[in-house]
């Protein structure tokens, strides 16, 4: 590219020169007058400059680092260090500006710099508030006669460099690649791309979408290419991580990498920020990806961001600060997305002619820029390899002891296919001897896993699996006080995993005849067709209570991957039921797979009573039955593998287990039903409704038909949430939410297919409050903890005079009360905070959430003396200050004559007073505090100074700004 623009000169240099010329060429040099020369190459993103080597030769040098600081900044020295070392400086020419000003490698006054190791030391020691800028300038990367790094060196692809990857293959052959070139590209290349709406093609039609360019392409330039495009509307780079890391089955990257692809194409370009993924999450995402296809020696390429118009400024950063990484990152493999495209008017949205008419996809040309990128990436990647003698291949069984095991002498042929001899698991390195009598160092060590079927695989060997949660939903179940109870397992769980709440029939009734559950998810939230239905009564004649066959005495702690929510609750079986049991038909299986069923039980009694648990498969008699006895002691500890398993159920499309109280006893439990399958996910039409974020009080969700599902009809509607939100456009496709506050929100979509079946699917949206690009902590006070609300810490205190520290994980600034003693916190009848007394709107429309002004932390009749400051908060920078917004929130209990206040104070300050009585729209503001030199504001909640004011003084939120 850099070559041809530079024949220009050389061709005009015969031409005849007019009167006053904007380009005036003379020999050896080239003039400008009143006009711009520009020069264009593939330095065209790389920020540097031209250098005059003074020997004729004129280079251009790329920019380094640059760093800049304040002294005393958290992560920078601080005053009185003397060095400042930063491994992105190290190979540099560095320069160094304090206060502005040049500072000189001398001594008193200026640095010492080693340039080798990025270390800069100065003189004198640095002082608190300097403002020290450093520039990295880099070394000769392209000089203007095109070449690299080198005057008169002509270009290369570089040295080589073998990256070795194993796979087996269908029937009894495996596969070594050990790198990519020219013959990849060109002869019969597979080419896999995983990535999100883009990618998919998301409204638009063949040949607009990204996917119909780069097919056409590929169709056009190479021979008897495949094209498996993954890629899934609304996804983000979790959904494509491998299953145990929450990626979803069949469209993440072991599927990309289960097709052997030559190379993987991953565009993911803007849902991140909206699902709540830190640019360092989505960095390390994208790493996994490229780290499992490197192990197979496949090459990945990776677009940038691309703009996005309806994105508040923080998101929009975080895509700016996403593609910079990608690009530094994969400098030879990413692919570009947003500079062609962004709106330098309105930065970081979508230029009007690129734009599909939404504000986040774009339209056939803009996807061109894409392709185009794309097509540069590879043909700039793959070139012929020279030199090369031949290739030898080496394998060992234990890395340790190697020998030959195959040579390659043609240098282009970079991939073989060989026949498998046995099962074990083998290592494969391979090494170039090259036609100059020298050899590349070997390639990394790649793994050809053991061939084996296990006969009882484990939770990491199933294919996929599916887990069902029997309880309580706290909301309609009752327990024998008649208070709602149960507890839901988190889906996802605090690992990753998707489960499936089963209550019984729903509502109060509980785990009644002909309960069923449908439409069952794998860990991974796919959907399946599969069911479980309860036959018959589980609690027989027992009880008398409104919700059927539920007990809540199970375990508060985690048993193996089952959260505490999953093993706390459980549906029970009483003796009455004897002797023919209860049927659990579960339906929908393939049957080409094998089924591993697990039923696991608990519940706590420090009775002698055993508990036991029978159950058989329906053809079988009751002598073929399994046992289990259900019951732990109170102090117990739950033993995961203390469970029935029934092993390589296959060969049919339905399954009956019955299950009966076994001998000498009352009750048995299930609290868990655990699925393994080894084989194929059927795919099963579906809805697609993804999760997601946003700051706003409107947004739009889409559902995706998927797998052939063909959908004629739509009904939107609202599952849970704080408040109860308008839904627009409820019978399309796409609904308009409105009214969104702060908090967690549920939605569903309901639709009807043409053959007149109903699909569903839920999504979550969390409503995190708009900080306005601020540093920003929020924390509200309560005794027990609560529902979480994106964007708030809950700091929570259930025990009397108890020492709480919480680090807000979003700024990493620090909440402590201080004191475990009543010095700090006096408690009022056994309390110190509650979780009901406060005042709520009913439609979360106050100043704060409804959760928040339901709660508070209170300190009685403890009045304010120097030094009782018991609210710090820390890790704060001493050279910035913060806003303070402070709420307390109390109903007046019926008694409208009683006075509820709240008495604050900042850093010892004045008392601060707030009349909170059912408070629902005033905040205290205090502006510009400072923290102490250790980064620390220090607050009081103490009784009021007038007794007239009342006993107590309360805090439900505090909210600190960084200014």
């Amino acid at each position: 590219m850099f070559k041809q623009v530079l024949l220009i000169p050389l061709l005009l240099l015969g031409m005849t020169a007019v009167a006053q010329p904007p380009l005036r060429i003379e020999k050896d040099s080239v003039k400008i007058h009143n006009a711009e020369l520009v020069l264009r190459n593939k330095t065209k993103d790389v920020t540097g400059y031209l250098y005059n080597s003074g020997d004729g030769v004129t280079m251009f040098r790329k920019m380094g680092k640059q760093v800049q600081f304040q002294v005393g900044t958290p992560g920078y020295p601080a005053a009185g260090d003397t060095v400042f070392q930063h491994s992105s400086l190290a190979g540099y020419t560095i320069k160094v500006l304090r206060n502005g000003l040049l500072q000189y490698r001398t001594n008193p006054n200026g640095v010492k710099i080693d340039d080798n190791n990025g270390s800069i030391v100065f003189y004198p020691a640095l002082q608190q508030n300097d403002h020290i800028y450093i520039e990295a300038l880099g070394g000769m990367d392209l000089s203007l006669d095109g070449s690299e790094v080198n005057p008169g060196t002509p270009a290369s692809r570089g040295p080589l460099l073998l990256q070795t990857g194993a796979f087996e293959n269908t029937g009894k052959t495996f596969t070594i690649r050990w790198t990519t070139n020219a013959k990849t590209l060109y002869l019969s290349p597979k080419i896999t791309a995983l990535g999100s709406s883009t990618l998919a093609g998301y409204g638009l039609n063949n040949p607009d979408r990204l996917g119909d360019k780069i097919s056409l392409w590929l169709t056009n330039n190479t021979n008897n290419p495949t094209w498996d495009n993954l890629a899934i509307a609304g996804y983000n780079s979790k959904d494509v991580l491998p299953v145990l890391n929450g990626g979803a089955t069949g469209h993440n990257i072991e599927a990309a990498l289960n097709l052997n692809p030559d190379f993987i194409f991953v565009s993911l370009p803007s849902n991140d920020p909206a699902s709540g993924i830190s640019v360092n999450e989505s960095i390390a995402n994208l790493k996994k990806i490229d780290e499992l296809a490197q192990q197979q020696g496949i090459p990945v390429f990776f677009e940038t961001t691309q703009p996005r118009n309806n994105y508040i400024s923080q998101q929009k950063d975080m895509l700016r600060q996403l593609g910079d990484s990608i690009r530094a990152i994969w400098p030879k493999r990413y692919v570009e997305g947003y500079k062609d495209v962004v709106d330098p008017a309105v930065p970081g949205n979508i230029l009007p002619q690129y734009d599909n008419g939404d504000g986040v996809h774009l339209n056939s040309t803009g996807n061109q820029f894409i392709a185009n990128n794309l097509f540069d990436a590879w043909m700039d990647y793959f070139q012929s390899i020279k030199g090369v003698k031949r290739y030898v291949i080496d394998s060992s069984l234990d890395k340790t002891n190697w020998a030959q095991f195959a040579v390659e002498q043609d240098q282009n042929i970079v991939k073989r296919t060989y026949p498998r001899f046995n099962q074990a698991k083998q290592y494969f390195r391979v090494k170039a001897e090259l036609k100059d009598g020298t050899v590349t160092p070997y390639s990394n060590i790649a793994t050809l896993e053991a061939k084996t079927t296990p006969t009882n695989p484990g939770v990491d060997d199933f294919n996929y699996r599916l887990l069902v949660d029997l309880g309580g939903d706290n909301i309609n179940t009752l327990n024998g006080s008649n208070l709602p109870d149960g507890k839901p397992t988190p889906s996802p769980d605090g690992s990753g995993k998707y489960w499936n709440n089963w209550f019984g029939i729903g509502g109060v009734t509980g785990f009644a005849d002909n309960a069923a559950i449908t439409q069952l998810k794998t860990t991974t939230n796919a959907i399946t067709n599969m069911s479980i239905q309860l036959l018959g009564s589980p609690q027989g004649t027992f009880g008398s209570s409104d919700t059927k066959a539920i007990n809540y005495n199970g375990f508060k702690v985690p048993a193996g991957d089952y959260p505490y929510e999953a093993v706390y609750d459980n549906m029970f079986l009483h003796t009455s039921i004897n002797p023919n049991g209860i049927t659990l038909r579960i339906k929908g299986l393939a049957k080409a797979n094998k089924y591993y069923i697990k039923l696991w039980g608990a519940r706590l009694d420090d009775t002698n009573t055993p508990r036991v648990l029978q159950a058989k498969l329906g053809e079988e008699s009751w002598t073929d039955a399994q046992s289990v006895d259900d019951r732990y002691a109170t102090n117990g500890t739950p033993d995961y593998n203390r469970a029935i398993t029934f092993s390589n159920v296959t060969g049919r499309d339905s399954v009956d287990i019955i299950l009966r109280v076994g001998p000498s006893s009352t009750f048995a439990h299930v609290s868990v039903v655990d699925i393994g399958v080894m084989g194929t996910l059927p795919v099963v039409p579906q809805l697609k409704l993804n999760d997601t974020t946003t700051t706003l009080s409107t947004l739009q969700l889409t559902s995706i038909p998927v797998n052939g599902a063909s959908i004629t009809s739509y009904q939107w509607s609202q599952v849970s949430g704080p408040n109860t939100v308008v839904i627009g456009n409820g019978s399309t496709a796409t609904a308009s939410i409105s009214g969104l506050t702060n908090g967690t929100f549920v939605f569903k979509i309901s639709g009807t297919t043409t053959s007149g079946e109903v699909l569903t699917a839920q999504s979550s949206v969390k409503v995190f409050p708009d900080n306005n690009g601020k540093k920003t902590m929020r924390v509200h006070f309560s005794k027990n903890q609560v529902t979480p609300i994106p964007g708030w810490l809950n700091m929570y205190n259930t025990t009397i005079n108890q020492r709480i520290t919480m680090t807000d994980p979003i700024t990493n600034w620090i909440v402590d009360n201080v004191s475990d003693t009543k010095l700090y916190w006096s408690p009022f009848a056994g309390s110190q905070a509650a979780d009901t007394s406060g005042v709520t709107t009913g439609n979360n429309s106050g100043i704060v959430p409804d959760i928040v002004l339901k709660s508070h932390w209170f300190n009685y009749s403890l009045k304010y003396a120097t030094g009782m400051d018991n609210l710090h908060i820390k890790g704060l920078n001493p050279a910035k200050t913060y806003t303070i917004r402070l709420i307390g929130a109390r109903s007046n209990g019926g008694n409208p004559g009683l006075s509820r206040y709240s008495a604050w104070r900042v850093n010892g300050g004045n008392e601060i007073l707030q009349d909170i009585k059912d408070n629902t729209s005033q905040e205290t503001v205090v502006n510009n505090v400072a923290p102490d030199a250790n980064g620390v504001i220090k607050l009081s909640v103490n009784s009021p100074t007038l007794t007239t004011n009342g006993d107590f003084s309360y805090i439900n939120a505090l909210i600190v700004i960084e200014n």
